[in-house]
């Protein structure tokens, strides 16, 4: 637990250097989307949310990610979480809020310069604040295995700071 906290320390102290939810395409409506509930803003790490907006990946029938797709902000006029590049496509269930998971990342500026190399796992309960909104809002929606680059609205991570990049790789779900 310590060391959870140092590395959203870190990963604070070097977002503020800085200027400026749902599963894998799994088909769900619009509609269902904007349903989302908002979540507090925490200093923390990422977390995840809802659904998922249909994207490249649904529209072609399958339950895998593909760039373009977004996870909902849940949040009136702010814009949704993109999915900028694939590297993996996972297996299984989604994550879900609840459950603790471990997750590989490095945090960049919009522009690609590294804020936190991210060089240990980070590990979190999942919805529980423990991390900043937008990982609850896009862990919840990984499977075991997803990995991918996404551009996070700074509303989502750390306000007044601007847009965030994050690769990400689930690790593991218990």
């Amino acid at each position: 637990m310590k060391s959870n906290l140092i590395v959203a320390a870190v990963l604070a102290a070097t977002a503020a250097s800085c200027a400026q939810e749902p599963t894998p395409s799994s088909g769900a409506d619009q509609g269902e989307q904007a349903q989302a509930t908002q979540e507090p803003t925490s200093t923390a790490p990422p977390a995840a949310s809802s659904a998922l907006v249909i994207g490249a990946g649904a529209a072609a029938g399958s339950d895998d990610w593909a760039v373009g797709d977004t996870i909902p902000s849940g949040r009136s006029g702010v814009p949704n979480i993109e999915i900028l590049e694939v590297k993996e496509n996972g297996s299984g269930e989604a994550c879900g809020e609840g459950k603790t998971a471990t997750l590989a990342y490095k945090a960049m500026k919009a522009n690609g310069e590294v804020l936190d190399p991210g060089s240990r796992p980070f590990t979190f309960r999942v919805g529980s604040g423990q991390a900043i909104v937008g990982w609850d809002k896009v862990v919840a929606r990984m499977r075991v295995g997803d990995s991918f680059v996404i551009l996070m609205p700074e509303a989502l991570a750390y306000p007044g700071r601007g847009n965030l990049k994050f690769e990400m790789k689930l690790l593991s779900v218990r």
